[in-house]
C-alpha cells in the first residue's frame, strides 16, 4: 500500500469512528496489514511520542520484518535512533546510580557518630551471604596491529596500549598480537579470534606498571612450543569458552524477554521442547571456574534497560566484562560473498562459508529465527542436521548432505550451511535472534573461529511427524 492509500485509509476510519485515536487505527490497521511495514513504522512512532519505549522498539522491528514498502527506510533510521537513544539512557541513569552511592558513601563516613569497627561474633552470623562468584581467572587479550610496524614501533605501540587500555584490571594479565585482521579494529580486543599467526605476547601488570615478560618472533607464525605463548592460548580458549556461554545466555534471555514479557524462572525453561526449544542445552561452567551452574539472578533485572541489566542477572564469572560491552547476538547473511557472520554489536563471534538461492532467490531484509529443529525432516535428508526457520514464507538456515553446494548459488531460496557449522550456530542463536540478509557487496573477513561450541540438541527438538517442505 502506497503512502496516498494509507492517508485515505485512516482518515475513512477516523469518519467512521471520530471517537477513536491514531494510535487506534495503527493498532488496528496492523492487524488488518502484518506485512505491510508502513502501519508499524506509524505504530512505533506513536508509542515512541508516548514514552512507550520497548513497545516502540518492537513496532519498529515488525516493520523491518515486513515486506519493503513505504516508510521501510524511514523504519529503520527510527530504529536505530531509538536504540542510539535507549544507550544514552542507560549511560544516564548509571551516571546517576553513581553519582547517589558516591553520595551516600560521602554522609555515611562525614557523619558516622563512631568509627568504623568490625562486626562482631553475632552480626557475622546474622549477615546476609552473597552467592559465591568464581575466583578471578587468567585474562588474555587478542589485539592486531598493522602490518608495517616496525620492531621498535610495534613493542612501543603494544606498550601504550597496555599502559591505557586496562586501568580497572588489578591482576597480571596476557596480551597476544597478531598481524591486521582486514576489516577488524587494530589495538582492540578480537574476543571471538583464535590467534593463528601470532607476532608477539606479553605479560602485563597493571597495578606497577610493569611488563613482566615478553616474546617478539622474527615473522607471524604459530610457534606451538613458546613457553610464554602455550599458557597464554590456554588460558584465551577457557575465557573465550565462558564469554560464549554467557553471551548465548544472556541473547537467549533477552529474546526470551522480548516474546514473553519476562525473564524465565530458571535458565532450565530456556531448553524446552520444540517450539520452545530457545537452547538445545544451559551450558555448564568449565571445570576451572569452581562453578556447578551459572549464577542467575533475575530480581536484578530492569525492564528499562533490558539488555545493559542482564550483566548483573547473568554475570561473567571469573573476567572483567569486556572494554567493548557485548550485544545481543545477530545473523549477518552476506550473500554476494556467500559468507555468514555471528555478530555482538562489532564483534565478530563466528564466520562461516555458505550456499545460497539461485538467480537472487534468498530473500534480503530484516528477520528473526521463527523455529530451530533438530534432524528436520526432507527427502534424502536434504536438511542436514539441523534447522532454523527465519521465514514463514519457507526458508530456513540450514544444512546440506551436498557439501559442495557451499559457496555457491544453487538452492530455490534458503541458506545452506556445513553441517558442523549449522549444528554450532544453532548452539548459539535462541529463538527470536535477527537475521538480516544483503546481496550489496560486504568486504570479506579473513577470520579465524576459535574451538567449535556445540551443545548436543535432544529429541525433544526433533519433530518427526513433519517433513518439511522448504525452499531448498
Amino acid at each position: 500500500m502506497d503512502k496516498v492509500s494509507f492517508l485515505q485509509e485512516k482518515s475513512t476510519y477516523h469518519m467512521k469512528y471520530p471517537d477513536q485515536s491514531d494510535l487506534s487505527f495503527y493498532r488496528w490497521y496492523t492487524e488488518q496489514h502484518p506485512d505491510e511495514a508502513i502501519g508499524w513504522y506509524h505504530l512505533g512512532r506513536e508509542y515512541a511520542e508516548r514514552g512507550e519505549q520497548e513497545q516502540a522498539l518492537s513496532a519498529l522491528r515488525r516493520a523491518l520484518h515486513a515486506k519493503p514498502g513505504p516508510y521501510y527506510n524511514e523504519a529503520r533510521e527510527a530504529y536505530q535512533a531509538l536504540l542510539r537513544e535507549r544507550k544514552q539512557q542507560e549511560w544516564r541513569s548509571k551516571t546517576r546510580r553513581l553519582l547517589a552511592t558516591l553520595l551516600f558513601l560521602y554522609f555515611q563516613f562525614a557523619f558516622s557518630p563512631s568509627p568504623l569497627t568490625e562486626p562482631g561474633p553475632a552480626a557475622a552470623t546474622t549477615a546476609p551471604v552473597s552467592p559465591a562468584i568464581s575466583k578471578e581467572q587468567p585474562h588474555v587479550e587478542v589485539i592486531a596491529v598493522p602490518a608495517q610496524l616496525g620492531a621498535d614501533q610495534l613493542k612501543d605501540q603494544v606498550r601504550q596500549y597496555v599502559e591505557n587500555r586496562r586501568p580497572s584490571l588489578s591482576q597480571p594479565y596476557s596480551v597476544i598480537v597478531v598481524p591486521e585482521v582486514a576489516g577488524a579494529p587494530l589495538f582492540t580486543p578480537l574476543l571471538f579470534y583464535q590467534p593463528a599467526n601470532v607476532m608477539g605476547v606479553l605479560r602485563y601488570h597493571p597495578l606497577n606498571r610493569t611488563v613482566i615478560s615478553q616474546t617478539w618472533f622474527p615473522r607471524p607464525g604459530a610457534y606451538p612450543q613458546d613457553s610464554l605463548l602455550r599458557p597464554a592460548r590456554t588460558a584465551l580458549g577457557q575465557e573465550q569458552q565462558v564469554l560464549e556461554h554467557v553471551l548465548l545466555l544472556r541473547n537467549a534471555l533477552y529474546r526470551f524477554y522480548q516474546q514473553k514479557g519476562s525473564l524465565p524462572d530458571s535458565l532450565s525453561q530456556l531448553a524446552g521442547a520444540y517450539p520452545g526449544n530457545y537452547l538445545p542445552q544451559v551450558p555448564a561452567p568449565p571445570a576451572g571456574l569452581g562453578l556447578k551452574s551459572y549464577l542467575y539472578r533475575p530480581a536484578s533485572f530492569r525492564p528499562e534497560a533490558a539488555w545493559a541489566s542482564l550483566r548483573d542477572v547473568l554475570p561473567l564469572p571469573g573476567y572483567p566484562e569486556p572494554l567493548v560491552p557485548l550485544e545481543p547476538l545477530q545473523i549477518r547473511i552476506a550473500e554476494a560473498t556467500y559468507t555468514m557472520r555471528l555478530m555482538s554489536g562489532s564483534q565478530v563471534v563466528r564466520s562461516y562459508p555458505i550456499g545460497i538461492g539461485k538467480d537472487g532467490l534468498s530473500p534480503e531484509g530484516y528477520f528473526t529465527i521463527l523455529q530451530k529443529i533438530n534432524h528436520p525432516r526432507g527427502h534424502d535428508n536434504i536438511y542436514g542436521t539441523r534447522g532454523m526457520v527465519f521465514e514463514s514464507s519457507g526458508y530456513a538456515i540450514h544444512g546440506t548432505n551436498h557439501p559442495e553446494s557451499i559457496g555457491a548459488s544453487l538452492s530455490l531460496g534458503c541458506i545452506r550451511m556445513l553441517n558442523a557449522a549449522v549444528e554450532e550456530l544453532y548452539s548459539f542463536v535462541s529463538l527470536g535472534t535477527e537475521v538480516i540478509a544483503t546481496d550489496a557487496p560486504v568486504q570479506t573477513l579473513a577470520w579465524s573461529n576459535p574451538a567449535p561450541l556445540i551443545l548436543p540438541a535432544r529429541p525433544a527438538e526433533e519433530t518427526p511427524q513433519v517433513v518439511y517442505r522448504w525452499l531448498h
